[in-house]
């Protein structure tokens, strides 16, 4: 390259950079990790955090992308991670941890997470209750994960009596159309559901005191479908939604508490006879009669 291409060159780059470092308004960028795109609103309250012309909503990464105005207009702000991404941890950049109780709206688009009008509470382009949507509020816990205690990212913990819509797909836990309650996947009467509330307790768990998460505890007599499947209890053939019928489970109502020792056992299953008080004795009338028959 001849000196005086080689001079227009540097001379042209430095230009450029000097731009975008002072712009005309004859003052430096003031910008900090608290407002990524320096236009004077902070991220926590920003409807568009990077300035990208993309509001946060419909912002596949929120916190990243071109500037399209402002003082750092045509530059790149913020990070390149996009909403979905594991490593991202703080999608809207507001100082706030996604998996933090304290952040009620991780996607910044102005919906509190428990809202019935947020349908992608991590704004990831999946809706809440879509299949393939296995970590809802995008704290890159799967939802299905044991340290997950807070599926809906709402700031109430999943075994929290509060919190009647566990995956945050805007149907209540204990709404015959919930067919998948922690919203795992696994509809809440399949046989490989084991924790149908997604509180880390196994459903068959002498500790776990609320299956399906509605708030009312299993062994409540206002509690019609334990495990919120959407059948009755006096219907179910698995009434506990721990896979084994009840025909087949020594706790049908999943208290902890064996059938032939709760004082609340019913005989309601239609699979199986009802628990006897002494079940050693349940046969006796029968081996007696064949006793008779071989003398």
């Amino acid at each position: 390259m001849k000196p005086r291409h080689r001079q227009f060159v540097t001379c042209f780059a430095l230009a450029l950079a000097f731009h975008f470092l002072f712009p005309l308004s004859g003052r430096a960028v003031i910008w900090s990790p608290d407002d990524i795109d320096g236009d004077g609103i902070p991220n926590i309250v920003d409807p568009d955090v990077d300035n990208d012309g993309i509001p946060n909503g419909l912002d596949r990464n929120v916190n990243g992308g071109i500037a399209r105005s402002g003082p750092l207009r045509g530059r790149w702000v913020g990070n390149r991670l996009k909403n979905d991404n594991p490593a991202e941890k703080d999608i809207d950049g507001d100082a706030l941890e996604d998996d933090s109780l304290a952040d009620k709206d991780i996607d910044g688009d102005g919906l509190n997470d428990d809202s019935d009008q947020e349908l992608d509470i991590d704004g990831d382009g999946r809706r809440d209750d879509a299949d393939n949507e296995r970590d809802i509020d995008g704290d890159g816990l799967l939802d299905n994960a044991l340290d997950e205690d807070d599926i809906d990212g709402d700031g109430l913990t999943d075994d929290d009596p509060a919190e009647l819509d566990i995956d945050g797909d805007g149907l209540l836990d204990d709404s015959l159309d919930e067919d998948d309650i922690d919203g795992d996947g696994l509809e809440d009467d399949a046989v490989t559901e084991d924790d149908i509330d997604g509180d880390s307790r196994s459903d068959g768990s002498a500790d776990e005191d609320d299956i399906d998460g509605d708030g009312l505890a299993d062994d409540d007599p206002n509690d019609t479908d334990v495990d919120g499947d959407g059948t009755d209890n006096d219907a179910d053939e698995d009434r506990d939604g721990d896979g084994l019928e009840d025909s087949y489970d020594s706790d049908d109502d999943g208290d902890g508490i064996a059938d032939t020792d709760d004082p609340d056992y019913t005989d309601d299953d239609p699979g199986g006879a009802a628990a006897p008080a002494n079940p050693s004795r349940a046969f006796a009338p029968m081996d007696s009669q064949l006793a008779q028959r071989n003398e």
